[in-house]
Protein backbone atom coordinates (compact mmCIF):
# COMPACT_ATOMS: atom_id res chain seq x y z
CA UNK A 1 0.00 0.00 0.00
CA UNK A 2 1.57 3.47 -0.76
CA UNK A 3 0.69 6.92 0.54
CA UNK A 4 0.10 9.88 -1.85
CA UNK A 5 1.28 12.87 -0.87
CA UNK A 6 0.25 15.62 -3.06
CA UNK A 7 1.00 19.17 -3.37
CA UNK A 8 -2.99 20.40 -4.40
CA UNK A 9 -1.92 23.55 -5.47
CA UNK A 10 0.90 22.54 -7.52
CA UNK A 11 -1.26 20.04 -8.98
CA UNK A 12 -4.23 22.60 -9.86
CA UNK A 13 -1.74 25.00 -11.86
CA UNK A 14 -0.58 21.93 -14.04
CA UNK A 15 -4.64 20.97 -15.53
CA UNK A 16 -6.08 23.19 -17.38
CA UNK A 17 -9.36 22.85 -16.58
CA UNK A 18 -9.02 23.10 -12.98
CA UNK A 19 -6.44 26.33 -13.21
CA UNK A 20 -9.67 28.05 -13.70
CA UNK A 21 -12.42 26.72 -11.40
CA UNK A 22 -14.53 27.92 -8.88
CA UNK A 23 -14.12 25.03 -6.44
CA UNK A 24 -10.43 24.06 -7.69
CA UNK A 25 -9.99 21.74 -4.48
CA UNK A 26 -13.36 19.48 -4.69
CA UNK A 27 -12.90 19.30 -8.74
CA UNK A 28 -8.80 18.12 -8.05
CA UNK A 29 -10.10 15.03 -5.91
CA UNK A 30 -13.05 14.46 -8.24
CA UNK A 31 -10.09 14.69 -10.95
CA UNK A 32 -8.06 12.08 -9.17
CA UNK A 33 -10.79 9.61 -8.19
CA UNK A 34 -12.59 9.90 -12.08
CA UNK A 35 -8.83 8.93 -13.61
CA UNK A 36 -7.95 7.05 -11.18
CA UNK A 37 -4.73 8.42 -10.82
CA UNK A 38 -3.47 6.69 -7.79
CA UNK A 39 -4.07 3.67 -8.84
CA UNK A 40 -5.62 0.68 -6.18
CA UNK A 41 -8.32 1.98 -4.34
CA UNK A 42 -6.07 0.42 -1.43
CA UNK A 43 -3.47 3.39 -1.86
CA UNK A 44 -4.11 6.02 0.61
CA UNK A 45 -4.22 9.90 -0.49
CA UNK A 46 -3.53 12.98 1.47
CA UNK A 47 -4.01 16.35 -0.84
CA UNK A 48 -2.71 19.29 1.24
CA UNK A 49 -4.02 23.11 -0.14
CA UNK A 50 -2.69 25.94 0.92
CA UNK A 51 -4.85 28.64 2.71
CA UNK A 52 -8.29 28.00 4.56
CA UNK A 53 -11.29 25.55 3.52
CA UNK A 54 -13.24 26.67 1.68
CA UNK A 55 -16.84 27.68 2.28
CA UNK A 56 -18.55 24.34 0.51
CA UNK A 57 -16.53 21.64 0.44
CA UNK A 58 -17.42 18.56 1.49
CA UNK A 59 -14.58 15.99 2.88
CA UNK A 60 -14.21 13.11 1.36
CA UNK A 61 -14.45 9.86 3.09
CA UNK A 62 -11.58 8.02 0.77
CA UNK A 63 -9.01 10.81 0.34
CA UNK A 64 -7.72 13.24 3.67
CA UNK A 65 -7.75 16.70 2.68
CA UNK A 66 -5.76 19.40 4.69
CA UNK A 67 -5.92 23.19 4.65
CA UNK A 68 -2.58 25.01 6.06
CA UNK A 69 -4.30 27.92 7.79
CA UNK A 70 -1.76 30.36 8.66
CA UNK A 71 1.47 27.89 7.39
CA UNK A 72 2.62 26.84 3.84
CA UNK A 73 1.39 23.45 2.28
CA UNK A 74 4.74 22.71 2.36
CA UNK A 75 5.61 22.55 5.47
CA UNK A 76 2.80 20.37 6.47
CA UNK A 77 3.58 18.08 3.56
CA UNK A 78 7.45 18.25 4.82
CA UNK A 79 6.52 17.28 8.75
CA UNK A 80 4.14 14.51 7.40
CA UNK A 81 6.71 12.80 5.45
CA UNK A 82 9.21 13.24 8.73
CA UNK A 83 6.90 11.25 10.64
CA UNK A 84 6.07 8.77 7.84
CA UNK A 85 6.99 5.42 9.76
CA UNK A 86 7.85 3.58 6.27
CA UNK A 87 9.08 6.03 3.86
CA UNK A 88 9.67 3.98 1.30
CA UNK A 89 6.05 3.54 0.39
CA UNK A 90 5.34 7.14 0.26
CA UNK A 91 4.63 8.51 -3.33
CA UNK A 92 5.60 13.09 -3.19
CA UNK A 93 3.59 14.42 -5.91
CA UNK A 94 4.80 18.14 -6.34
CA UNK A 95 7.31 20.31 -8.62
CA UNK A 96 8.71 22.40 -5.25
CA UNK A 97 11.77 21.96 -5.27
CA UNK A 98 12.41 22.12 -1.47
CA UNK A 99 9.62 18.91 -1.10
CA UNK A 100 11.58 17.11 -3.97
CA UNK A 101 14.97 17.65 -1.99
CA UNK A 102 12.96 16.58 1.49
CA UNK A 103 11.55 13.67 -0.23
CA UNK A 104 14.56 12.49 -1.52
CA UNK A 105 16.44 13.11 1.94
CA UNK A 106 13.76 10.72 3.52
CA UNK A 107 14.02 8.05 0.64
CA UNK A 108 10.20 8.62 -0.49
CA UNK A 109 9.38 8.40 -3.95
CA UNK A 110 9.05 11.46 -6.38
CA UNK A 111 6.96 11.88 -8.77
CA UNK A 112 6.38 15.13 -11.19
CA UNK A 113 3.16 16.23 -11.50
CA UNK A 114 2.77 15.90 -15.00
CA UNK A 115 4.05 12.42 -14.68
CA UNK A 116 1.19 12.31 -12.12
CA UNK A 117 -1.51 13.56 -14.13
CA UNK A 118 -0.68 11.83 -17.16
CA UNK A 119 -0.34 8.43 -15.99
CA UNK A 120 -3.86 7.38 -17.47
CA UNK A 121 -3.04 8.63 -20.31
CA UNK A 122 -0.76 6.26 -21.22
CA UNK A 123 -2.28 3.13 -19.37
CA UNK A 124 -5.25 3.61 -22.00
CA UNK A 125 -5.92 3.77 -25.40
CA UNK A 126 -6.86 7.37 -27.08
CA UNK A 127 -10.76 6.91 -27.69
CA UNK A 128 -10.42 8.93 -30.53
CA UNK A 129 -10.20 7.15 -33.95
CA UNK A 130 -7.45 7.81 -35.91
CA UNK A 131 -7.54 7.93 -39.79
CA UNK A 132 -4.99 9.46 -42.48
CA UNK A 133 -5.15 12.06 -44.35
CA UNK A 134 -6.04 10.39 -47.43
CA UNK A 135 -8.97 8.70 -45.85
CA UNK A 136 -10.28 12.31 -44.45
CA UNK A 137 -10.41 14.38 -47.92
CA UNK A 138 -11.94 10.84 -49.32
CA UNK A 139 -15.09 10.78 -47.27
CA UNK A 140 -14.92 14.77 -47.70
CA UNK A 141 -15.00 14.52 -51.29
CA UNK A 142 -18.13 11.69 -51.07
CA UNK A 143 -19.91 13.85 -48.65
CA UNK A 144 -19.83 16.63 -50.92
CA UNK A 145 -21.11 14.55 -53.91
CA UNK A 146 -24.45 13.38 -51.51
CA UNK A 147 -24.85 17.18 -49.78
CA UNK A 148 -24.02 19.29 -52.33
CA UNK A 149 -24.70 17.81 -55.12
CA UNK A 150 -21.22 18.26 -57.10
CA UNK A 151 -20.21 15.53 -59.39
Amino acid sequence: MLLYIIDGFNVVHKIKNLKASAKPHQDLVNYIKRNKLTGSRNNKVLIVFDGNMPFGFSRDQDFEVIFSQDESADEIIKRKLYKLKNKTEAVIVSDDREIKDAAKREGAKICPVYDFIAIKKKKEPSDEKQISYVLQQEITDQMRKIWLSEE
